[in-house]
This record gives C-alpha cells, structure tokens and sequence, in this order.
C-alpha cells in the first residue's frame, strides 16, 4: 500500500442532489478500496448534511486518505437549495476557483494533511463546467453519469429530436397530443417528449433553463472527459449500448455502499443528507412476516399536496399491510393524526424521518417498494429483488417509470401518466393489491436482481469496466 503522500488521489465532484451524492461516495469507497486517497468536495450546503448524519460513522479502510470538503455553492444563507434552476446557475460561477486551489493541493480541511496533490478527477456530467481546471492541469478526468443510460442517450441526442421535430429549440415538446411519442432506435419502447427529464416541472421557464443546462453539461461531459461512467449496468439497458450510446459510455453499476464495514464493523460514510435509524427499521422489519411490508420512500425532493398525502396515509392505515414509511422533512405538511394515532395503537406501521434504503430493501420482509422513480431508488429496488408501485414527480423518474412497467415490466403505475388531480385511497389500494399479486412482477426483477449481482461479481461487465477506469486514472 502507497503511502498518503505517494497515493495516487482522486478529485470527486458530485452535482448537490442526494441521488448523485450516493453513487459518488461508493466510487469513492471503491478507489479507497485500490489504495486511493479521495478528496471528496460537496457545496458547504450539503457537506454539513453529510457529516453530521454520518456521525459516528468511520470514513472507510484508511480512513486517513478520505478528506471530506465543502465549497460555497454562490447561493445565501436561507436560500431554497432545492431551487434546482437557481443553484445551476451560481455553482458555474462561485466553485471553480476552491476547486482550483484543491487541485493545486491547498483549500482542504481538516482530515486531509498529507494526501499529495490530486492525480486525477471525476466529476458528476452535470457539473462537467469542473473538467476544465482539470483539464488546464493535465490531469487524467472521468464524468459519471448518475441516472440511466436511456436517459442520457436523450440528453446527448437532443439536437437530433430538434431536427426531426420532436422538441423545439428550449426542449418543449412540438406536439401537445398523443402523437407526442418518439423512439431512439427501431427496436426501442417509444418514449413522450411530455415527459423527458427537463419537462413536467410545471414551469416552462425552469424547464427551459433546466433543458439548456442539461445539453450543455452532458455534451461537455461528452467532449472533454477522458472516459464517460453510467450507473446502470448493461443487462439493463441493452438496446442503449447495442443500438444507440451517444458515446463510448462505461457502465460501472450497480453502485452500492451498504454491505460495506469497517474493521470496526460499523458502516462507512454513505452520503445521506439526513440520519439513518437503522436500529429501529430493521428492528421492525424483524418483527414482521416474510413479503409482507409495504415500503414508501419518495426520495429527497418529492412534494407531496396535504389532500394527497390524506389519501396515501388513509390506505396504508387501512390496507391490513405493516408498512415502513419514510416520511423526511420537507416532503408534506404534518401527518395526519388519524394516521400517527392507528400507528401508535396498532403497531402495523412506522415512520422515520431516513431509513438505510438499501439495506431495507434487501430484508426479506420487504414486499414492495411504493416510489417516486428516482434513478438511485430503481436501481436499488431492482439489486434487491423488489417489485415497485411508480409514483413519479418530475425530470428522468417519468423515463424511468416507463422502463420500469412497459420494458422490464418489473412494476405498476400508481395512476396513468396523464392523471390530473388526488389519487384516492381506494386507487392506491388497488393498485398495492395489484403489485403484490402478480408473480410474473416478482419473478422478472428477480431475474434482473441476478444480472446486477453478475455485472459487478466475479466476470461481470461492470466489475470489468471498473477495473479498466481505475487503472486509467491510476496512471
């Protein structure tokens, strides 16, 4: 093993969403693992988020050679951080220069004394602006992709979909009817313009914004990265990697943190923004019949109305299923108190404010995951063998809902895509009920299940790719 000093040492940049953080902290842990040093930079905002929820939590093997680090993001203090349009706009211009200073080997933070000079850097593609100070430096530099392959393949091809009249030139679909419809390639499912990752934000100014953003940092990511990573895996996504990958893409996934543990046998940092309760989700889950638990997470930035959230919370209560509900700050108003008081009085459900997803999704006495279609929340359902009840609220989980049910076929949707207005309690247990009795859904994600394992394991695809990258930037 190199010494602090003489390891080689990787930049990591995530994009500031939870969804990227993740993914990022487990290549982090994997270059870790080939005696790496990792100085891992999130915006000031978020870097507090991680370090306190992780608390406690050792930083890896050699915890020594992972130096966590907060950059300001250009945003106030107070600011709404889940202003996605007004966040990318200001990181471009307030980062780059404590990027640069990390990259000449000052700006650190306490845990990093002795790291050397970073040799190499891997940015999120949506923050692919970095690359150049990396660049400028003659450094060796990777992007990863965070969510699909399909999704990026749409990105990258846009200038293709204006051409052929999909979308105009700000990325609104053209049509407004169901002719709205477009394919990547012949033998691929049809997609709706309505619904690619920048639309259906219900504001045509931040979808335009967020569509510019988008084409211009994943065509820079295409342009000027060294090698091109995707969380997916290629079993998953083959015609985008058979027929039509925008680039020569490496698919490195699936990523995951949790089985991980230190010589201590507590679990590394992971990124999570906010604490985990593992003790008390696995403690209930312990306690509950094999297949039988609902679980409902929407991610970091879902909102849901206080009407819906009545709706969701009167058919879980009433369903007779024991259900495990991540119920984090920000997603709704309060709880409805007919819901907190059946909980307390019959035991059959528990709110948290974060759960360790992963490891709850591999528990066996999971039985569906009710979700809001995130690229992260997929493809951790599907590593673990879970069928999914799709619940999307904006940008790629509307793609990913159609993988999901119309391609793989590993899940249903809450309500059809055009469905305006509350979902009720009836609909929600209907469609629960619907999920959980289908066994062609249990017996197709279980197959994909075995494919993940297999791309990361022993020969698989992913494993192979990761090699190939690590002893690039090793260099």
């Amino acid at each position: 093993m190199a010494t602090d000093a003489t390891a080689p040492h990787a930049l990591l940049l995530p994009y500031p969403a939870q969804g990227h953080v993740i993914p990022f902290m487990e290549l982090a842990h994997r270059l870790l693992d080939r005696g790496f040093a990792v100085t891992f930079v999130n915006t000031e905002f978020n870097h507090r988020r991680v370090v306190e929820a992780a608390a406690g939590a050792p930083a890896a093997e050699g915890g020594r050679r992972l130096r966590l680090v907060g950059v300001p993001d250009g945003m106030d203090d107070g600011e709404d951080r889940d202003n996605l349009v007004r966040l990318n706009a200001t990181m471009p211009e307030t980062m780059p220069p404590r990027l640069e200073a990390l990259l000449d080997g000052g700006g650190g933070s306490a845990g990093g004394e002795g790291l050397g000079r970073v040799t190499c850097v891997v940015v999120d593609a949506g923050m692919s602006w970095a690359l150049d100070a990396a660049k400028r430096r003659g450094l060796p530099t990777a992007a990863l992709w965070a969510a699909s392959a399909a999704v990026l393949a749409v990105i990258v091809g846009a200038k293709n979909l204006i051409r052929d009249g999909v979308i105009d030139d700000d990325g609104a679909p053209v049509k407004l009817d169901s002719s709205d419809s477009f394919r990547l390639a012949e033998s691929m499912a049809p997609m709706d313009a309505t619904f690619l990752a920048w639309n259906y934000m219900g504001n045509r100014d931040a979808e335009r914004m967020v569509f510019h953003y988008l084409t211009t940092t994943a065509w820079a990511a295409v342009a000027n990265a060294d090698v091109l990573l995707c969380n997916t895996f290629s079993d998953l996504e083959p015609d985008i990697f058979t027929h039509h990958s925008p680039a020569s893409i490496l698919p490195i996934g699936p990523l995951r943190t949790w089985q991980r543990r230190s010589t201590s046998g507590e679990a590394p940092v992971v990124g999570h923004f906010w604490r985990t309760d593992d003790e008390t989700c696995l403690s209930f889950l312990d306690a509950q019949p094999h297949g039988s638990v609902v679980y409902v997470a929407f991610g970091s930035l879902t909102v849901m109305s206080p009407a819906q959230l009545q709706e969701l919370a009167l058919a879980l209560g009433t369903s007779g299923r024991p259900f495990l509900w991540v119920f984090r700050p920000g997603l709704a108003g309060k709880l409805p108190t007919a819901l907190t008081d059946q909980v307390a009085q019959h035991g059959r459900g528990k709110l948290v404010e974060w759960a360790p997803q992963e490891r709850v999704l591999a528990h066996p006495a999971v039985g569906c995951f009710l979700m809001h279609c995130g690229w992260n929340s997929t493809l951790e359902g599907i590593r673990n063998g879970v069928p999914l009840l799709c619940w999307p609220y904006f940008t790629d989980q509307f793609t990913n809902q159609t993988y999901i049910c119309d391609i793989w076929r590993v899940g249903v949707r809450m309500a059809p895509i055009d469905r305006q207005g509350i979902v009720t309690k009836e609909e929600i247990m209907e469609r629960l009920e619907s999920l959980l009795g289908d066994g062609g859904v249990k017996e197709r994600v279980s197959k994909l299940k075995e494919l993940a394992e297999r791309s990361m394991s022993g020969e698989g695809q992913s494993l192979k790719n990761l090699n190939v990258f690590i002893e690039f930037v090793r260099k």
